[in-house]
């Protein structure tokens, strides 16, 4: 993740409420959860394909811990239910 998306990612989350960051964070798990890698390698996609898609779940995981920071910057208590 670059500096400036990152950058990016927190002046959007500033304009959430506690409700919808929360939300955005379990979006954002439920969504690094499993990968395509696999079954695009057997598939045989194209090796660029492959690659940018490694680098987009990577960038999720990045987005998911970058969320869950904020939410336990502002006290919200995730994982509670």
């Amino acid at each position: 993740m670059t500096k400036k998306e990152r950058n990016d990612i927190i002046s959007w989350t500033n304009g959430l409420s506690n409700d919808e960051l929360e939300k955005q964070y379990y979006d954002c798990v439920y969504d690094t959860l499993g990968t395509q890698v696999d079954a695009m390698v057997e598939l045989d996609y194209d090796t660029v394909d492959i690659l940018e898609r490694i680098k987009y779940e990577k960038f999720l995981g990045q987005k998911a811990d970058l969320l869950g920071f904020l939410c336990e910057k502002r006290g919200i208590v995730l994982w509670k239910k």
